[in-house]
């Protein structure tokens, strides 16, 4: 919606600006039309032809009405005088239609035959007769009413390319340029108009991106809110089964344990180790379920990196471990038992999703106040989009596997103020890296 309106102030303007320059012709046409016939009165005023000093004179007294530049254009279409400067000599001149160009304006204007009489009639032989009945050769000598001859009055222009090749020089076009003040005022209303527009529309846009951002952050947190109340549920309901299945399930993993001491070889005590081993696999998810849901105060003790990792590793083959603490501090303070569970989930995810014979990297360094530890795998990597979705509870790959592995090892980390992330690495496999935050010790 606010694009659309930004657009809408767009076309609003644009049909202003439309608007606003046929505005501006027209008063700049009306107001070049009266100058023009002001300018035309004054220079065809005299009984003889105008001169530059006349040209520069009718300049001089328009200069507050917006003159700037004055010409008389003879029978060829070229300046014979002129005055001021001009500035749209490139311009086509049809006279009758102004030209409007910048902050100028230029107007011809054709002089009329009724200005022509005030320089006589022509005559067949080049001469002219003037109203009171002079007649002026083609030289320029003047014979009064009474045959008395005179010299010629005009010292001005004659020959080839300056009006009448044959007699005095008249034009037969008047040009002039004008700066309106009206026309300055007219557009510098438009430039303010379009100014603001232009402002409101940013504003628009800006807004409408703050209010996208916003509308997407917002369906996030609800969406984050929607999976913490399903995880709550998830807790709630997983820590009642959990601490309801641990007394029995003990006892039924004691019992079996107890059989299979006692059985001899055979199809019996096989069926007995496999109950054992079942039940110990539903003693180590009723563990994820509390570890998972379990949110008290981390139990903060002092320990060495290389006894944590001991710690975690202790009943995953060693032989495919390679473990790094060359960047690792003397010792940390955290809570053991936890970080020592999301390091063996790490781990253990590593080496089920590798091949036979090949090793999972466990490095251990500082990077500024945390301790970082970095689990490296060398199977097929994550699939594409799914950095994210490995975190959810009960989401695995595995045929046997339960998904809580990498949720306990993140909610752990969170209890530390850090992070787990995953991602695919470089030289092939996954990544896991995790940050816990101001947990190191100085050392």
């Amino acid at each position: 919606m606010a694009l659309l309106a930004a657009l809408a102030l767009v076309a609003t303007v644009f049909v202003a600006q439309r608007t606003l320059t046929e505005a501006s012709d027209v008063v700049v046409r009306g107001e070049a039309d009266s100058l023009a016939g002001t300018v035309l009165a004054a220079l065809t005023d005299s009984e003889s032809p105008p001169t530059q000093a006349d040209l520069a004179r009718e300049l001089a007294e328009q200069k507050a009405k917006g003159l700037r530049y004055i010409a008389l254009l003879g029978r060829d279409g070229k300046p014979t005088l002129e005055a001021g400067e001009a500035r749209l000599a490139g311009k086509p001149m049809v006279p009758g239609t102004p030209v409007i160009a910048d902050d100028r304006a230029r107007v011809v204007a054709p002089i009329m035959p009724r200005h022509h009489q005030r320089f006589g009639r022509h005559q067949p032989d080049g001469s002219r007769i003037l109203p009171d009945g002079t007649r002026i050769l083609p030289d320029g000598t003047r014979i009064a009413p009474d045959g008395t001859q005179h010299a010629p009055p005009f010292d001005g222009p004659r020959g080839p390319g300056l009006g009448l090749e044959r007699g005095p020089f008249f034009p037969m076009l008047l040009v002039i340029e004008i700066e309106p003040p009206v026309l300055a005022r007219l557009r510098g209303g438009l430039t303010r108009i379009s100014v603001v527009a232009g402002v409101a529309g940013a504003v628009l846009v800006a807004f409408a991106v703050a209010w996208s951002r916003s509308a997407k952050r917002l369906a996030e947190v609800e969406a984050q809110a929607a999976r913490e109340q399903r995880l709550v549920a998830l807790g709630t309901m997983s820590s009642v089964m959990a601490h309801e299945l641990r007394n029995p399930l003990a006892s039924l993993k004691g019992h079996a344990q107890l059989l299979l001491e006692d059985l001899e070889d055979g199809k019996m005590k096989t069926k007995a180790a496999r109950v054992v081993a079942e039940a110990e696999r539903i003693e180590e998810l009723t563990t994820s379920l509390l570890d998972f849901v379990r949110d008290g105060p981390v139990d903060v003790e002092e320990i060495a990196p290389h006894d944590l990792i001991e710690r975690a590793l202790h009943d995953l083959p060693r032989d495919r471990v390679s473990v790094s603490l060359d960047g690792a501090p003397k010792s940390v303070r955290l809570d053991t038992t936890r970080v020592a569970r999301a390091l063996h989930n790490l781990v253990q995810n590593g080496l089920q999703a590798s091949d036979e014979g090949t090793k999972v990297d466990l490095a251990v360094s500082t990077e500024r106040d945390d301790l970082v530890f970095r689990v490296r795998d060398r199977g097929k990597g994550l699939p594409e989009g799914a950095e994210a979705q490995i975190f959810e509870p009960f989401m695995t790959t595995r045929v046997r596997g339960v998904g809580l592995g990498l949720p306990v090892a993140r909610r752990i980390a969170e209890q530390h103020g850090g992070s787990l992330k995953g991602a695919n690495h470089t030289g092939g496999g996954a990544e896991f890296v995790l940050r816990l935050a101001r947990t190191m010790e100085k050392a």
